[in-house]
C-alpha cells in the first residue's frame, strides 16, 4: 500500500489561541477539553517524572553538546480548507563550516517509509559534511534546494571546483493540519531557520519541523533531551515525533496511554519519526551506528513499535574530532572510545531518547488546522495523576 494513502489522516500541529470557535468537534468532554486548552505545557521534569539514572546537560538538550546548534521556523497560515501547519528545524552540527569540517557520522533505518535524503554518502564515507534539516514530507524538495543555495553560498568552490555534498533532509508527513500539496515553505523561511540557530535550550512542541506532528494520539513535534556520562561526556538527542498510537504509550514503564480519559484519537493511522542524535565523546562511523540502534531501543521505551508504514530513521554524529576537507593528506589520524568503554554512551542514548520523546508530547499545545482539524495535547494532569498511582513521579 501507498505510504501516503496509509498516512492519509495523520495529526499534529501548532497552538492557535483562541481555540474557542475553531473546533469543529469535540472528541472530549467540555469540562476536560476546557482544562488541556488552558493548562500550561511542561516538560517531563517539571511534571516530576524523571526517566533512567544519569544527570542530564544544562538545558536537557541537543545543545548541551558543544557547538551544537539549533533554528527553527514555524508556519501558521490561514484556516479551513488551505490551513498551513508546518514548518523547518536547522540542527547546525558544530560551530564552524561542517562542510570544510566534517564531521563522524552514521544512520540507522529502523522502518524505512520516510525519507531521509543525504544518507547513502554518509554511510559510504562515514562522513557528515552538511546541517540538518527537518521538516514536512511534502515540503523536502523545497528545503533541499534552500540547503544547496545556502552551502554554495558559503562554499563557493562546492560544486564548481571542489567536490558537491548532498544535504540531510528528513521528513514526516503532517497532512491532518496542513495543506501540504500547497507546498508553504520557501527559501526564506529555510535561511530564517539557519540564521536563528542558536545554542542553548530549544523549543519544542509544535514548533519548526514538529508544528504539523503527532505522536502516541496526541499533539507531537519537536523534543529533545540529554545525558552525561560518569566520564562527562555528553549524548543529546532532539527528534520529529510524528509517531505510534495512544495505546502504545508508555512513561518509564507505565501504560499512561491506555489509562488517558477522553480525547479520543484517529484510528488506524501509521505515523512516522526522526531522531538526531549528537555526542561529544570521540566515536567512529561504526560505533555512531551503534549509538543509533540504541537511541531505537529508547523509541521502544516509550510504547513505540515501529508499524509497517512508519518512517523510523536515525542519524548520529560526534563532534569529537573535526575532519578537515583535505584530499591531499593521505593518512588521517584519530581517536576513540574503546568499545569495553561504551556502554554508558548507550545507557546515555536509550534515556535522552526516551525523554526527548516525551518533551515533544509534554510541551505541545492543542492545535487546530486545515478543515477545522484538532490535534488534542495531551492532558497533563491526567498523565501526573496516572504516573502517582504508579509511585513513578517525585
Amino acid at each position: 500500500m501507498n505510504r501516503r494513502r496509509f498516512m492519509g489522516t495523520t495529526l499534529g500541529g501548532l497552538s492557535l489561541w483562541p481555540l474557542a470557535g475553531l473546533t469543529q468537534e469535540i472528541t472530549a468532554s467540555p469540562r476536560l477539553q476546557e482544562r488541556v486548552e488552558d493548562e500550561p505545557r511542561k516538560r517531563l521534569r517539571e511534571l516530576g517524572i524523571r526517566i533512567g539514572t544519569l544527570e542530564t546537560g544544562p538545558h536537557n538538550a541537543l545543545t548541551d553538546v558543544e557547538g551544537v546548534r539549533v533554528g527553527q521556523t514555524t508556519i501558521i497560515k490561514g484556516e479551513g480548507k488551505g490551513a498551513a501547519r508546518t514548518g523547518v528545524t536547522v540542527i547546525l552540527p558544530h560551530s564552524g563550516n561542517v562542510y570544510e569540517e566534517n564531521l563522524w557520522a552514521s544512520a540507522f533505518n529502523l522502518n524505512g517509509w520516510g525519507e531521509m535524503t543525504g544518507v547513502a554518502p554518509i554511510e559510504s564515507t562515514g562522513l557528515l559534511r552538511t546541517p540538518i534539516f527537518l521538516t514536512g514530507t511534502y515540503n523536502v524538495g523545497i528545503v533541499y534546494g534552500a540547503a544547496m543555495e545556502y552551502l554554495s553560498r558559503l562554499n563557493p568552490g562546492m560544486g564548481v571546483t571542489e567536490e558537491t555534498a548532498c544535504p540531510v533532509v528528513a521528513e514526516c508527513f503532517d497532512d491532518f493540519l496542513s495543506d501540504t500539496p500547497s507546498r508553504p515553505i520557501n527559501t526564506d523561511d529555510v535561511f530564517k531557520a539557519l540564521d536563528g540557530a542558536k545554542p542553548g535550550p530549544v523549543a519544542e512542541g509544535a514548533v519548526g519541523g514538529g508544528t504539523g506532528m503527532m505522536a502516541f494520539g496526541f499533539k507531537g513535534g519537536i523534543g529533545t533531551s540529554s545525558r552525561r556520562t560518569g566520564d562527562k561526556d555528553t549524548v543529546g538527542v532532539l527528534v520529529m515525533a510524528n509517531t505510534a498510537s495512544r495505546s502504545e504509550l508508555r512513561i518509564d514503564g507505565v501504560p499512561v496511554g491506555r489509562k488517558i480519559k477522553g480525547f479520543n484519537p484517529q484510528p488506524g493511522k501509521t505515523r512516522s519519526i526522526i531522531l538526531v542524535a549528537a555526542t561529544d565523546a570521540p566515536l567512529l562511523p561504526f560505533q555512531l551506528k551503534k549509538i543509533a540502534k540504541h537511541v531505537a531501543l529508547g523509541l521502544a521505551q516509550a510504547g513505540a513499535t515501529s508499524h509497517t508504514g512508519s518512517g523510523d530513521i536515525i542519524l548520529a554524529f560526534s563532534t569529537a574530532d573535526r575532519i578537515p576537507r583535505d584530499k591531499r593528506a593521505p593518512f588521517r589520524d584519530v581517536r576513540s572510545v574503546s568499545d569495553f568503554w561504551i556502554t554508558p554512551l548507550y545507557q546515555a542514548a536509550v534515556e535522552a531518547t526516551q525523554e526527548a520523546i516525551l518533551n515533544a508530547l509534554t510541551m505541545a499545545r492543542t492545535i487546530v488546522g486545515r478543515d477545522g482539524n484538532t490535534a488534542y495535547g495531551i492532558p497533563l494532569d491526567q498523565v501526573r495523576r496516572i504516573m502517582m498511582k504508579f509511585s513513578s513521579i517525585d
